[in-house]
C-alpha cells in the first residue's frame, strides 16, 4: 500500500488549520480541518491528530470500528476539556475523517465535512456524508442538490469534534479491491473541484502510471487555480 499527503495554506488564509496523519504500519490515515473562523481551530485539529496518533500506537484491538470509536471519542474529550479550561478557545473544534485499512477491509469514521472517496474502475464514490446545514436542508427538502454546492449553508457544520462533551460519529465499512485509490481531503479541495473533476485528474495521471504524489500535487494546483479560498489537505493511498 502506497500513501502520500500534501497540505497547503491556500491563497486567502493566514494560517493552516488542517492537520493529517499517515501511519502505514497501522493502516491508519486521518484528515482534520479546524473550524475556520473559530479561535483555536488549528489547535483543535492538531490535538485530534496527536491524541489519535498516541492512543492508536498503544491499542491492540481487532475490532476496527471499536478502535476508531474509542480513539475519536478520546480526541473529542481532550479538545472539549481544553476549551473548557481556556475561555479564549471556547467553541474550538475540528472535522475528522479517519480511515483504517485492515487486510482488504476499510473502516471509515467521520464527523464534519472532510471527505473520503474510493476511486475504482474509472469511477468515483464518496463514502462519507457531510454534516453541514446545507446537507440537512437537502434531506428536509428545503434545498435541491443542485443548489447545495453553491449555498452558503454548505460551510455551516452541524457536527464537529470537540465542540460538545459528546460527539456522534458516522461509521462506514467497505471491501477494498486491488488497485483501489482512496482519497481523503478537507473541503478546501472538495469545494473547488467536484467529483467528476477530481476523477478526471486522477484518470489522466493513472493512465500514465504517474506516482501518487504527482496526482495530489495536480489536484492541489487545480484547487489553487480555482481560487484556493481555504486550506487544502489531501491524503491519497493506493491499495
Amino acid at each position: 500500500m502506497k500513501a502520500v499527503a500534501i497540505s497547503d495554506l491556500g491563497l486567502h488564509r493566514k494560517k493552516n488549520e488542517d492537520s493529517y496523519l499517515i501511519n502505514q504500519a497501522l493502516g491508519l490515515f486521518v484528515v482534520c480541518d479546524g473550524m475556520g473562523g473559530h479561535r483555536g481551530g488549528d489547535i483543535a485539529s492538531q490535538m485530534a491528530i496527536n491524541t489519535i496518533d498516541t492512543i492508536s500506537r498503544e491499542k491492540n484491538n481487532n475490532e476496527a470500528q471499536f478502535q476508531l470509536f474509542d480513539i475519536i471519542h478520546k480526541a473529542n474529550e481532550v479538545i472539549w476539556k481544553r476549551s473548557q479550561d481556556n475561555p479564549e478557545w471556547d467553541g474550538m473544534g475540528t472535522t475528522i475523517t479517519a480511515a483504517l485499512v485492515e487486510n482488504d477491509k476499510l473502516t471509515v469514521a467521520n464527523v464534519g465535512d472532510s471527505s473520503l472517496y474510493i476511486i475504482r474502475n474509472k469511477s468515483i464514490c464518496k463514502v462519507t456524508k457531510d454534516h453541514t446545514l446545507a446537507e440537512q436542508m437537502v434531506k428536509e427538502g428545503l434545498l435541491s442538490i443542485e443548489e447545495m454546492r453553491s449555498s452558503s449553508y454548505n460551510h455551516i457544520l452541524t457536527r464537529a469534534l470537540g465542540v460538545e462533551e459528546n460527539v456522534v460519529i458516522d461509521f462506514f465499512e467497505e471491501q477494498l479491491e486491488a488497485d483501489d485509490l482512496i482519497l481523503i481531503c478537507s473541503d478546501g479541495l472538495s469545494d473547488m473541484l467536484d467529483e467528476n473533476e477530481i476523477l478526471g485528474i486522477i484518470m489522466e495521471f493513472a493512465a500514465k502510471e504517474t506516482e501518487l504524489d504527482m496526482i495530489v500535487r495536480t489536484l492541489l494546483r487545480q484547487a489553487l487555480n480555482r481560487g484556493g479560498y481555504d486550506n487544502i489537505t489531501i491524503v491519497m493511498l493506493q491499495f
